[in-house]
């Protein structure tokens, strides 16, 4: 036992100066009362008030008695059997389930247990790290008696051994025996080689067939996420050919991609015989907007007794139409050039090209011939426009009516060179600039503004995780000087390797009313774009200049919906007893990662009618500025969608966004004991692994547990108690003064 104090050692001394000047003014203070008392009852009153003082200055210091209890634990154990829908699967010895064997196994290790540790405390569970644990209730014979065949989806086994260590922290927790198939489907990776808990041997038991049976199945699968109406959509396949012998592998694979009980496309393969695995390629045509769900089928080969694996799902999300892009030059150069390469390459954008002729303007390509609109509504076909210069344009576009369009919600992105002054006037006063200057030569180097990597107009050109390479670009030969605008964000500026003068602003953008503007003040950006990186340059990392030429064009037709509160990784197809984990990111229309804090509403989609499913708090994920995290329950197979709101209120924050849960075949799929993935999961948490396939597991098992400790333990638990807080304390003091006061009345002092 000892006393501990609250307050830091250095105050001690402080406190003891303060009761001891406290003591000597209450003296003086009674010294001269009138009436004066008699020196007794005078020393009395005086030690009544100094110690009810000296006790509220003890209390201040916080005084503890801290204790350190110790008492004796027996040892116990813990049995735990993997409870997951692959466990029902027939492939144990003797043609029994794999749950049935590791019943078996879990009876022959309570005897054992009896045996090496007569008095233990055995606990036998089930559960799969995803669900809370279940008591698993066996009769003697080892049978399940009360529980049910194990049905549920997935498995996490680092997150069921962790959950058990932890609920048996206060018990001298000597071992686990996890009794299991070895598959995990939610673990995990970067602490799945973690050891569960320091100090509990770790006894991994491999229960199921460790080869399998031949079989054939979708082991891997390519398709895109989104498509647009009407574009053709290549899924890719590949089909491993397990277990089969060389006639087997030989014969035939098909494959069909079926939608609603219609047969979408058929492709067929013949493997040259020994091959371990088939790819195969289908294509077909998107045709039906929203979030499409199609199932693919290999057919199954004739002695092939799982069938579950041969069939998977894939969702596609399909829109309607890509976002139109116009770009307007009176000069077409390398910048038309590199931009028009640039929407290629983004699959959410069409760009059309349109310049003067010798009889008007025209469209690329097709050449034929165009108008430009002359009022704000006819410039509604588009969702941006593009300037790559006014000059050759002259007063053929009415500017008055574009700058119109850009306030009712047009995106406008311009490149110089500008005829400033000129007819293009009123299109001049929409960019986000408040000063001119004539357009200069010499080198200026192009860096990234300090604060705003967040802006989506920057995606992937940061540095570290975000891509970097943007600090690699060369040097630009003209820019146009500008002074930003009050209310612009300056993305990129430019400083002369000459010295002697200050950077400038390379990319700004701002609003016009509804619309964004975005002014790149340099007409070299296809220098930038053609320019070759060096060797030794990352060969995935994307051309930091073809990206921005990219981002530039996003922006301009859909800044307004990058804006906001966006669900970020979202995945259009999840399966069942797989946890799903969203993040938001919130930014504004300037890239600021504020806004005002959101909730996820999921809503279950029934047909055409929407039921609410529950609403989700988010959590900051912490060094991510603006994002924020949810993790949603495991959700039955239906069609949902989840929408940031923003808390407390019923407003909606972000657009919603569909998914779906299937059916899971990943238990189905498990036709094997994973005895590699046990072996390693063994070494790494140092513990031993046995497969309960063996004729010899039951000595290993003896073996295995006869060579542990089982003594029992010696805890220690330190109880604190406070000696300032409570009652006790407060009625001494009140009690002190009231005899204090009591007497003075006694001697009529006031």
């Amino acid at each position: 036992m000892e006393l501990t104090w609250s307050i830091p050692p250095v105050l001690g001394p402080v406190l003891v100066v303060f009761a001891m000047a406290a003591g000597l003014l209450i003296r003086r203070l009674y010294r001269d009362t009138e009436p004066g008392a008699t020196t007794p009852r005078r020393r009395l009153l005086t030690g009544l008030r100094t110690a009810a003082i000296i006790l509220l200055i003890f209390a201040l210091a916080g005084p503890a008695l801290l204790r350190t209890l110790r008492r004796s634990v027996g040892p116990s154990v813990i049995v735990v059997v993997e409870d997951s829908a692959s466990m029902a699967l027939r492939d144990a010895p003797g043609g029994i389930s794999r749950w049935e064997r590791a019943g078996r196994l879990a009876a022959i290790a309570d005897s054992l247990l009896a045996f090496h540790a007569p008095g233990i405390d055995a606990v036998f569970m089930r559960g799969n790290g995803l669900t809370g644990a279940g008591a698993w209730r066996r009769d003697r014979g080892g049978s399940d008696s009360g529980a049910s065949i194990p049905v549920a989806r997935g498995t996490d086994l680092r997150g069921l051994i962790s959950d058990l260590a932890k609920s048996r922290s206060d018990r001298s927790l000597k071992a686990m025996i996890v009794l299991t198939d070895g598959h995990e489907t939610d673990s995990d990776a970067g602490s799945a080689g973690l050891a569960p808990a320091m100090g509990i041997n770790t006894l991994l038991v491999g229960i199921g067939d460790p080869e399998g049976p031949p079989d054939l199945m979708l082991q891997d699968l390519h398709y895109p996420d989104t498509a647009f109406q009407g574009d053709e959509i290549v899924v890719e396949a590949t089909i491993g050919l397990r277990m089969m012998s060389p006639e087997e592998t030989a014969r035939r694979v098909t494959l069909h991609l079926v939608q609603d009980g219609d047969t979408l496309t058929t492709v067929a393969a013949d493997p040259t015989p020994g091959d371990q695995s088939v790819r195969l390629e289908l294509s077909f045509e998107a045709r039906r907007p929203g979030l499409n769900l199609f199932d693919l089928t290999v057919e199954s080969a004739d002695n092939e007794r799982y069938l579950a694996n041969n069939q998977a799902s894939l969702a596609i999300a399909v829109r309607q139409e890509r976002s139109r892009l116009l770009l307007l030059t009176g000069r077409p150069g390398w910048n038309v050039r590199v931009l028009a390469g640039a929407a290629l390459s983004e699959s959410r954008l069409t760009l059309d090209v349109a310049y003067p002729g010798p009889s008007g303007f025209v469209i690329a390509d097709s050449l034929g011939s165009w108008e430009p609109p002359q009022t704000v509504e006819a410039w509604a076909e588009w969702d941006g426009v593009v300037l790559t210069g006014t000059i050759g344009l002259d007063d053929r576009v009415s500017w008055r009516t574009l700058a119109g369009a850009v306030r009712n919600g047009l995106g406008l992105l311009v490149l110089p060179p500008f005829e400033i002054g000129g007819t293009d006037r009123e299109l001049v006063a929409l960019l986000p600039v408040s000063e001119w200057e004539s357009g200069r030569d010499g080198q200026w180097l192009p860096t990234m503004t300090e604060g705003v990597l967040a802006h989506p107009l920057l995606s992937h050109l940061g540095t570290g995780e975000d891509g970097g390479g943007f600090a690699d670009l060369p040097p630009l030969s003209l820019l146009v000087p500008v002074s930003a605008a009050v209310d612009a964000t300056e993305l990129l500026s430019a400083s002369s390797l000459r010295g002697g003068a200050a950077s400038r602003p390379l990319l700004l953008t701002g609003k016009a009313g509804a619309g964004t503007v975005t002014l790149f003040t340099s007409p070299d950006l296809w220098s930038l774009c053609r320019w070759q990186p060096p060797a030794g340059f990352a060969e995935n990392r994307e051309h930091a200049a073809v990206r921005l030429a990219r981002n530039m064009l996003v922006w301009t037709a859909l800044g307004r919906s990058l804006a906001g509160v966006t669900i970020a990784g979202h995945r259009n197809l999840y399966r069942e007893g797989e946890s799903i984990t969203l993040e938001t990111q919130g930014r504004d229309m300037r890239g600021d990662d504020r806004g005002r804090p959101v909730s996820l509403r999921l809503t279950r989609l029934d047909g055409d009618v929407g039921v609410e499913a529950g609403t989700y708090h988010l959590e900051d994920v912490p060094g991510r500025p603006g994002r924020s995290r949810a993790a949603l329950p495991l959700l039955p197979p239906a069609r949902y969608q989840v929408q940031p709101i923003y808390a407390g209120t019923d407003s909606a924050a972000g657009p919603a966004r569909p998914f779906v849960v299937v059916s899971s075949s990943l238990e189905e799929m498990q036709t094997w004991q994973d005895r590699r993935h046990l072996r390693g999961l063994a070494r790494n948490w140092g513990g031993p692994f046995l497969d309960g396939n063996d004729e010899s597991v039951i000595a290993h098992l003896s073996d295995a547990l006869a060579a542990m400790d089982w003594s029992a333990a010696t805890v220690e638990a330190e109880s604190r108690s406070s000696l300032w807080a409570g009652w006790p304390l407060f009625l001494a003091v009140a009690m002190l003064l009231s005899l204090e006061w009591y007497l003075r009345r006694s001697e009529g002092m006031l």
